[in-house]
């Protein structure tokens, strides 16, 4: 049975913040705006990673039981009729595994309509592309994959109209090596060190992160920017042409030119995710179950969201109209995504 979209309704405001408990320096509680959607998995699926751009959403959701198809679904926010991306005899079901979720790793993107996956199968895994206009697609395969040395595909970073995810290997030396390569399967950087992308602006201006939290900037078309050995990164966004760094070695985000140069930093909560997300003035991150806002103007920082108790928030984002965010486990069951006009 396929799902539809659910308006928000009590057991969606369980999952606002009511009080600021447990929240970052300066943490301030707000309730989420009334007009919130639910987003809730196909039957036999659960919720593994979604991706917001404009008013899209898509959602990948891996299969309860063995031999099952992992599967992509579309929907346009706040209320509109969810489609699968993935079919019965496309590459995503031929394929099989899982989505390919790694700590601070997003296994799927969308630019507007447009999606972009990551899939593994024992010690194989792939890319793969699709679109209301364009079947599913295989962009890349990789085997012979090891805990240590991979070969590795992901994260996926979109928006605007460009896909792109990582495709990179460990060295002996721990040391990353690889880049990037686009839905056009185009490669578009490649080099050693900070080399996994985790964030991209409609400029197409990109950021990287290495193995050991130095970050390097970039342009889809080539040009390098700059690169900083020493910035410590847990994950990173971009927006704008600006850099946000959240620091694995304090509960701080720093700000960053293109360049590299620091512009300011701001605190936010212990244990925070390596997972950011920045539109405009405003970045969101977790930290424990909550879903923090922090406005990058002056620094405040509100829970505006937590997941019920017993489930696990996987993920929070932030578009110009919406904030979304998913959870999973516990009363959330196989989990849904909640997607909050801002």
């Amino acid at each position: 049975m396929r799902w539809q979209p659910a308006a928000a309704a009590s057991a969606v405001f369980a999952l606002l913040a009511m009080s600021a408990a447990g929240g970052g320096a300066g943490a301030t509680a707000r309730s989420l705006r009334s007009h919130a959607t639910t987003f809730p998995t196909v039957s036999g699926h659960k919720v593994v990673g979604f991706a917001i751009d404009r008013d899209w959403l898509v959602i990948a959701e891996d299969p309860d039981n063995p031999g099952a198809c992992p599967i992509v679904v579309l929907a346009r926010v706040p209320t509109g009729r969810p489609q699968e991306l993935t079919r019965a005899g496309g590459e995503t079901c031929r394929f099989g595994g899982h989505f390919w979720v790694r700590p601070g790793m997003r296994p799927i993107g969308n630019a507007i309509t447009r999606a972009l996956w990551v899939l593994r199968r024992g010690s194989r895994a792939e890319a793969v592309k699709a679109s209301p206009s364009e079947r599913e697609a295989l962009l890349v395969r990789v085997t012979g994959i090891t805990a240590d040395r991979g070969p590795f595909l992901g994260p996926v970073v979109a928006t605007n109209w460009l896909r792109l995810f990582g495709d990179y290997t460990r060295g002996m030396n721990g040391v990353l090596v690889g880049g990037a390569i686009s839905a056009n399967d185009r490669q578009l950087w490649a080099d050693s060190g900070p080399v996994i992308p985790l964030g991209l602006d409609d400029q197409e201006h990109a950021v990287s992160v290495g193995a050991d939290g130095s970050i390097a900037m970039w342009h889809a078309h080539g040009a390098h920017y700059g690169v900083v050995a020493d910035a410590h990164a847990l994950t990173a966004a971009l927006d704008g042409g600006t850099v946000y760094v959240l620091r694995d070695d304090a509960p701080m985000l720093d700000v960053r030119t293109l360049s590299g140069q620091l512009v300011h930093s701001w605190p936010v909560a212990d244990g925070a995710a390596p997972l950011l997300d920045v539109d405009g003035s405003d970045a969101v991150y977790a930290a424990g179950n909550a879903v923090h806002e922090l406005r990058l103007e002056d620094g405040s920082d509100r829970v505006v969201a937590r997941a019920p108790r017993g489930s696990t928030l996987l993920d929070a984002q932030i578009e110009k109209r919406f904030l979304a965010y998913a959870v999973r486990g516990g009363s959330a069951g196989p989990g849904r995504v909640v997607v909050v006009r801002r």
